[in-house]
């Protein structure tokens, strides 16, 4: 529906459609200039800078007496723009910009005046770094955005925004660099964006969910990040970063295994550095997955694989148990999951009380009790600890649910439980893609210029960008990117 001539029906609509007689935020102010003309405006209290809107809005309109009134020129306001349809004035009103209406437009003026609380920037709380930015992403978009292009500083950052759920109108900013980001990649993510049907978006995790290729595995295939120098180094390798309102995380896709396994500081380290903690974290993620299941398959069907001291201690420790090693197994991993979620849920001052109240003391206890062996916990623990090390929390979450399923098999079938589990989770993972691009493609050799899951490259190896994104530019720096070292040596 479009503006009318007539100012009292513009009234009334934007009346009905806030209830303006059950609200009391939505403020709509009737006044006239000095020539007669009748104007109106209205926003919503608390998100809309009041001192703007009386200095330069309401006094500006007020004081003019020229007979050829227009409201664009009169308003002083930098940022303000003219719209025709209603619905969309109201839409940002929402957003706490201010609609100003004058009688006998065809249009309004939509004047930006967001003046919300909210938070400051702040270091990441999911993503330490030791080297490396400390700033991370807030809930505010535009505070977030900001953030990214402060980092990237070129003219082919493009931001298009799209607004998703009927009630909330959640508000998502597509960034991509237009010089490198393929066209194909960038047309399939606002496609998916554009066709998200609900009334209620309330954020960056229910978007992923409802854009993502596999909604059935346990592996994302999109990476949740709270920080804008993560964001730019994925945006100059090609791929597509997603923010939105309310959300201080992006959304980096298309991604692989080895993205997911990638610390955020990465290429902040020397390479030797890197390439250890790649493989420090590559044995966790194995770790996790299958440390309680294998232990399980030994003590349970192959006792000769087991050193025979070993085995006596094992032996000697579980005599007095009055449980199954799967149930115990199964027991002491969701007390272990009870402690963490009670260390997330409570407050932070007494959060580290709880981890140690339930990790040592009930801990102890149990073994004294003879209700669970030392060295189940000691398995357990260890299995927790490496998830822990894991970077991306959405993968970790998913492997703390995949080891249930092998703790199961290990406990009732033995190795070929666990070798069938394996051989099920590989092909699952290799039938997973994320935006068209396999989930293991930075395993093979010409998808990966920045080594792969076990090897770092040095910066200055990293010459080209991955085959897999399609990038419009293949090469990312020449292969003589230190041109010091070859002019020394000529010097020499």
């Amino acid at each position: 529906m479009n503006f009318d001539k007539n100012i009292c029906k513009n009234i009334e609509y934007i009346k009905n459609k806030f209830c303006y007689d059950k609200n009391a935020d939505i403020i709509i102010r009737e006044f006239e200039n000095k020539k007669g003309v009748k104007c109106f405006l209205a926003y919503i209290d608390g998100m809309a800078n009041t001192i703007g809107i009386n200095d330069f809005i309401i006094r500006a309109i007020m004081i003019n007496n020229d007979d050829d009134f227009n409201i664009f020129d009169t308003i002083q306001y930098n940022n303000l723009k003219a719209e025709i349809s209603m619905d969309k004035a109201a839409a940002s009103i929402l957003l706490g910009d201010t609609l100003v209406y004058a009688d006998g437009d065809e249009k309004c003026a939509i004047v930006e005046t967001k003046a919300f609380e909210k938070r400051s920037v702040s270091s990441p709380d999911t993503e330490s770094v030791i080297k490396g930015s400390h700033e991370g992403y807030t809930e505010s978009i535009r505070t977030s955005i900001t953030l990214l292009r402060r980092i990237i500083k070129s003219p082919k950052l493009c931001t298009e925004f799209v607004s998703v759920g009927k009630i909330n109108d959640c508000k998502c900013a597509i960034m991509y660099l237009d010089n490198l980001t393929s066209d194909e990649l960038v047309n399939k993510v606002k496609f998916r964006l554009n066709n998200i049907k609900g009334d209620f978006i309330s954020g960056a995790g229910m978007v992923e969910q409802l854009i993502e290729d596999s909604t059935w595995s346990l592996f994302p295939s999109i990476l949740s990040t709270e920080r804008p120098d993560r964001t730019a180094e994925y945006l100059a390798a090609g791929r597509i970063a997603v923010i939105c309102d309310n959300t201080p995380f992006a959304l980096i896709m298309p991604i692989s295994l080895a993205v997911l396994l990638d610390s955020p500081e990465g290429n902040q380290q020397r390479w030797q550095s890197g390439t250890f903690s790649r493989i420090i974290r590559t044995f966790a993620f194995i770790l996790s997955i299958l440390l309680s299941g294998i232990f399980l398959a030994l003590t349970c069907f192959h006792h000769e694989l087991i050193p025979s001291q070993l085995l006596t201690i094992i032996t000697e420790t579980r005599r007095q148990i009055p449980f199954s090693a799967v149930a115990e197994y199964i027991v002491m991993e969701i007390f272990f999951e009870l402690v963490r979620e009670a260390g997330l849920r409570v407050p932070n001052a007494i959060g580290s009380a709880i981890g140690v109240v339930g990790g040592l003391i009930l801990g102890q206890a149990a073994v004294e009790a003879g209700i669970v062996s030392p060295v189940t916990l000691i398995i357990v623990a260890i299995s927790g600890i490496a998830n822990a090390v894991i970077p991306d929390y959405e993968l970790s979450s998913g492997i703390r649910v995949l080891k249930f399923g092998f703790i199961i098999l290990g406990g009732t079938l033995g190795f070929l439980g666990i070798g069938a589990g394996i051989i099920l989770a590989l092909t699952m993972l290799a039938k997973q893609s994320s935006f068209g691009v396999s989930m293991l493609s930075s395993s093979s050799k010409q998808n990966s210029t920045n080594g792969n899951m076990i090897y770092q490259r040095p910066i200055w190896k990293q010459e080209l960008r991955a085959f897999s994104l399609k990038p419009k530019s293949l090469r990312q720096q020449p292969q003589i990117s230190r041109l010091w070292a070859v002019m020394e040596d000529d010097h020499e």
